[in-house]
């Protein structure tokens, strides 16, 4: 198989049958898999920093600001500026997405846990080692 030895094409390639599953799943509620993610993310932590979301999806906050754009239009989360801070802006979920919170929980639960049904524990362990593992390398960073 061509690029058999290449990591980046492999992780590429389940990443994106992850994806094409996972996006299949939320399309019913009108979402992306990223704004997906971003509900989830703020459904543990509602009103966090934009910079702090952004880290925590995995986002530059450029791409950050076109989803909440996005988000903002269908009524889902909402910016608003921090009274401890003027600079600073956090985002909020809207009642319409509080109405999704259960559903979508379960629905994040039911799909990772499908993914991860599919590896013994000792697999679980060794993925967690490798992806930790190559987030923190030091490489092509310069």
């Amino acid at each position: 198989m061509l690029f058999k030895d290449c990591l980046c094409f492999q992780v590429g390639r389940v990443a994106r049958k992850m994806s094409r599953i996972t996006r299949e799943k939320v399309a019913p509620y009108g979402l992306s898999t990223t704004q997906f993610f971003l509900l989830t993310a703020l459904y543990k932590e509602d009103g966090m920093l934009i910079s702090a979301l952004a880290s925590k999806v995995a986002l530059d906050k450029a791409t950050l600001t076109g989803l909440l754009d996005r988000m903002e239009r269908d009524d889902l989360a909402e910016r608003r500026d921090d009274p401890g801070d003027r600079r600073a802006i956090r985002v909020h979920l809207t009642a319409k997405a509080e109405g999704l919170r259960e559903e979508l929980t379960e629905l994040y639960h039911d799909n990772n846990g499908m993914f991860l049904s599919l590896l013994s524990q000792e697999e679980k362990d060794v993925f967690e080692w490798v992806v930790n593992k190559l987030e923190t390398a030091d490489v092509g960073m310069k």
